[in-house]
C-alpha cells in the first residue's frame, strides 16, 4: 500500500530523531538566567535581521549533529551568515519588485508551510512513532516463518551457448537472417562431426560474455536473460544441444549443463534480510495506522465531498 510513500514519509519520521539524552535528576529552581541579547545582524529598509533568525536558519538548513561540526570549522559561520544575509536581500528584492503578487505565489506558500507544518508533526510524534515500529528478535522470527517465499536461493542454472548476432558487430554490418542461418548450420555440422560445444564457441559466439569461456553462463537465476533463452533452458535436455533459439540479438544454440532448483534459506543466513524486511513492514504498518487516524481526525474525503441533503419542503 503505496510502500514508497510511506517508506520516503518514516525516513522523514526517523530524520527527525535525535538519541535522547537522559533526564537530568530535579533539582532546585534556579535563578533565571539573564535573556541573552538578541543581536542585530542587518537592516532590510525598516526590517531589522536579527540573530535568532540567523539560529533559526541554521537550525533550518543543517541537522543538530552536522551543524555543530559545521561550525566548529575555521570561517563556517560567516560563510553560513553570508549566505543567509544573501537570501535576505534577494527576499527583499523580490518582495519589492511585486513577485510576491504572483498568481502562483500564494499556493506556493502553502506547499512550503505544509513542508514545515509536516517536519514539525514529526518532531513531536517521531520518537514515538519510532518506538513503535522496532522489532525484536521474536518478531524477525515470525516474519522468517511467515514468508518462507522471500527467503529462497533462487533457481539457476547453468549452461552454454552459440549466439550468432543478427546486429552491426563493430565496424561490420549486420548480417542478415539468412547469413546468421547459414552460420548457425555450420556450427551444427561441426558439432556432428565430433567438435566440442566449448571450442566452437570460443570460434563461432557472437557474445563478448561468454565466448572465451567455451559459452558458459555458470549459476545464473532465470531472469537475466531474454525470455527465449531462459525458456529454452527451461525446456531443452539437459547436456543435449537444442535447436537454433531465435531473440533479439540473433540466434542461440544451446547446451544445459544443469537446473538447480530453489532452496530455502536457513534463518541465520537469511537473519539481516528478514530483520530489514520485518522492520520495513512494520514501519509501513504503523505508518498506515497513523494515517488511517489522521484522516478519520480532519475529516479527509478523496474526490468531492458527498452534497448533503436537503431538507424536504414542509417536514416537520
Amino acid at each position: 500500500m503505496l510502500r514508497s510513500l510511506v517508506c520516503t514519509t518514516f525516513s522523514l519520521v526517523l530524520a527527525a530523531q535525535a538519541p535522547a539524552s537522559k533526564a537530568p535528576a530535579a533539582k532546585a529552581p534556579a535563578a533565571p538566567a539573564p535573556a541573552k541579547e538578541d543581536k542585530v545582524l542587518a537592516t532590510l529598509g525598516t526590517s531589522v535581521v536579527r540573530e535568532s533568525d540567523f539560529e533559526l536558519f541554521l537550525s533550518v538548513s543543517l541537522p543538530e549533529q552536522q551543524r555543530a561540526q559545521v561550525m566548529m570549522m575555521p570561517g563556517a559561520r560567516e560563510q553560513y551568515l553570508k549566505r543567509f544575509l544573501d537570501y535576505k536581500i534577494l527576499a527583499a528584492k523580490a518582495r519589492k519588485e511585486g513577485i510576491a503578487k504572483g498568481p502562483d505565489f500564494a499556493k506556493k506558500m502553502q506547499l512550503m508551510e505544509m513542508q514545515v507544518l509536516i517536519q514539525s508533526l514529526f518532531d513531536r510524534d517521531g520518537a514515538a512513532l519510532k518506538d513503535k515500529s522496532a522489532v525484536k528478535d521474536e518478531d524477525v522470527k515470525a516474519f522468517f516463518d511467515q514468508h518462507p517465499e522471500k527467503f529462497m536461493t533462487p533457481e539457476s542454472f547453468s549452461a552454454r551457448h552459440i549466439l550468432v548476432s543478427t546486429r552491426a558487430q563493430g565496424a561490420e554490418k549486420a548480417r542478415t537472417d539468412d547469413e546468421a542461418k547459414a552460420r548457425i548450420k555450420e556450427v551444427q555440422d561441426a558439432l556432428k562431426a565430433g567438435k566440442s560445444f566449448e571450442e566452437l564457441a570460443k570460434t563461432y559466439s557472437d557474445d563478448p560474455g561468454s565466448k572465451d569461456k567455451g559459452g558458459l553462463y555458470d549459476n545464473m537465476p532465470f531472469g537475466r536473460f531474454v525470455p527465449e533463452f531462459d525458456k529454452a533452458v527451461r525446456d531443452q535436455k539437459v547436456g543435449e544441444v537444442g535447436e537454433p533459439v531465435k531473440s533479439m540479438h540473433g540466434y542461440h544454440l544451446i547446451k544445459v549443463d544443469k537446473i538447480t532448483p530453489a532452496v530455502p534459506q536457513t534463518f541465520e543466513a537469511a537473519k539481516e534480510s528478514a530483520k530489514q524486511q520485518a522492520t520495513t513492514d512494520r514501519q509501513e504498518k504503523v505508518m498506515n495506522e497513523y494515517m488511517d487516524a489522521a484522516r478519520k481526525e480532519v475529516a479527509f474525503t478523496e474526490g468531492a465531498a458527498a452534497p448533503v441533503a436537503k431538507a424536504r419542503k414542509g417536514a416537520k
